[in-house]
């Protein structure tokens, strides 16, 4: 950065669309700076720069003015410049600011500049998440999905027992072993993640979020709602839901402040989804001959995933975060690509795709052994692998496509995927960023590739054959990317 006076930086997808999320991005800005610089936080200023408005600081030092820092916002994207006032000052206090700036323009990005608690209610089963009490499905979660190393050592040792047992028939004895676990997913998939069953009977999923900005978010969290979140859920539910009621705003203030978080601490929120309907809507688009089981995972992460080899063995788990953070045609968007992966029996072709490149390095390490065992073979390892994942990426953006042709509604899925990715668009939209995406172990391909996709299709409308556009669109952005890099 030495020898520059200005620095100047984008950062897209930033939703500003409404004038409260404007006002909190301003308020939120301010607060940060005066937080990070106190007394040498010289001044602010309400700007317009090229047309966009924004805020300029003021920065000093010891020494006197040191920085002019400028936050100018559109819609859909913010833009920061950093300008060093003061000829031969320390270069390390931009490289602090920008930093600070990113960091702090991220986090307004993720959250909205304000942390949302959320109690889930799904009347008629039970209020604590049946996983949570069970100490066994903990046990197995906690090995089995967070912990690599474990598995690591597990599948080593199973490829070990079956090549001293089977020799030469191990491969086939190893991909075999695996088509019961690929038959019963739609059953395992749930029973590790899944928390409530969503049916035709118990459809309805509640939600009761508390806004407060992040810093009272953490001490109220801290102090009250992690503690006593299931004793002031059942209070809640008692007074409403058990009683054929739905939660009002004035019972749930009376049992918040109970517990000393006082209306002016909150903005609160109520929310009422018919997950079963929406699961069914979606499912019907599709031609589906049965609705696959439904399950309620209680995880703040926003995701959904759909397991099993066809229609009548599937099932489709949704998170509470997902649900938290998009409204139902958003959430019907994200199932429909769920649901292509079903209809197109894509557990059976991720099964199929993985086994042939499995086969063929067994294979090609057998015959070329004393190669195999230098770095040419980990050259090979690398670009099998990689070919693998960037055929995978073909179907998962068929599936992005088929559910923007069978629900017409591609900004939906865009908006979603803008929502839940922000991390991965803005660190795509870094140099190279977008190429790293395309290569890395991933069966998906870069988000920004996939927004952009589908806000084109918004525009000009979809393909004929969703396959064919999926595979040719990605192969141009991938050559486009490495051309860019390059």
């Amino acid at each position: 950065m030495a020898g520059a006076a200005v620095w100047e930086r984008e950062i897209p997808f930033v939703d500003l669309s409404g004038e409260d999320a404007r006002r909190r991005f301003e308020d939120f800005l301010v607060k940060a700076m005066r937080e990070a610089y106190g007394r040498y936080l010289g001044g602010v200023l309400n700007v317009n720069y090229a047309g966009m408005p924004g805020l300029m600081f003021y920065i000093d030092d010891d020494s006197g003015p040191l920085l002019e820092v400028l936050v100018a916002y559109t819609h859909t994207s913010v833009r920061y410049r950093v300008q060093l006032v003061r000829p031969f000052a320390n270069p390390p206090a931009v490289e602090r600011a920008i930093s600070f700036l990113e960091g702090v323009l991220r986090l307004f990005a993720e959250t909205g500049g304000v942390g949302v608690a959320y109690f889930v209610f799904v009347p008629g089963r039970q209020l604590v998440p049946p996983r949570t009490e069970s100490g066994t499905k903990r046990a197995l979660q906690s090995l089995l999905l967070n912990n690599l190393v474990f598995l690591f050592a597990i599948s080593i040792l199973i490829s070990y027992l079956a090549y001293v047992t089977l020799r030469e028939y191990a491969p086939f004895a190893l991909l075999l072993a695996q088509v019961p676990l690929m038959l019963v997913s739609y059953k395992l998939v749930p029973w590790m993640m899944g928390d409530w069953r969503i049916d035709r009977a118990h459809r309805y999923v509640y939600l009761v979020g508390l806004r407060m900005p992040l810093d009272k978010y953490q001490e109220v969290v801290s102090r009250v709602i992690m503690p006593r979140r299931y004793e002031i859920k059942q209070k809640i539910y008692m007074h409403s839901l058990s009683r054929g009621e739905e939660p009002n705003s004035e019972m749930i203030k009376s049992v918040l402040s109970e517990y000393n978080i006082l209306p002016e601490d909150y903005e609160l929120e109520t929310r009422k989804i018919d997950l079963y309907g929406i699961v069914e809507r979606v499912a019907k688009s599709f031609g589906a001959r049965k609705i696959p089981s439904i399950y309620l995972s209680n995880v703040v992460v926003p995701n959904a995933a759909a397991s099993g080899v066809g229609w009548r063995l599937s099932s489709v788990l949704v998170t509470t975060g997902l649900l938290s953070r998009l409204d139902d045609e958003e959430i019907e968007a994200v199932l429909g690509h769920e649901f292509s992966h079903i209809a197109r029996h894509d557990v059976i072709n991720f099964f199929l795709l993985s086994s042939a490149e499995y086969l063929s390095r067994v294979f090609i390490a057998t015959m070329f052994w004393p190669l195999f065992a230098t770095p040419l073979g980990l050259l090979y390892l690398w670009f099998s692998l990689t070919a693998l994942f960037i055929v995978a990426k073909f179907v998962e953006a068929r599936a992005d496509l088929d559910s923007a042709l069978r629900l017409g509604n591609p900004e939906k899925l865009a908006s979603a995927l803008r929502k839940i990715g922000f991390r991965h668009l803005y660190l795509e939209s870094r140099g190279g960023g977008r190429l790293l995406a395309w290569l890395r172990w991933d069966p998906h391909p870069p988000l920004t590739f996939r927004y952009e996709k589908l806000m084109e299709l918004s525009a000009k409308g979809g393909p004929r054959s969703p396959w064919r556009e999926a595979v040719a669109s990605c192969l141009r952005d991938l050559a486009k990317s490495l051309s860019a890099a390059l």
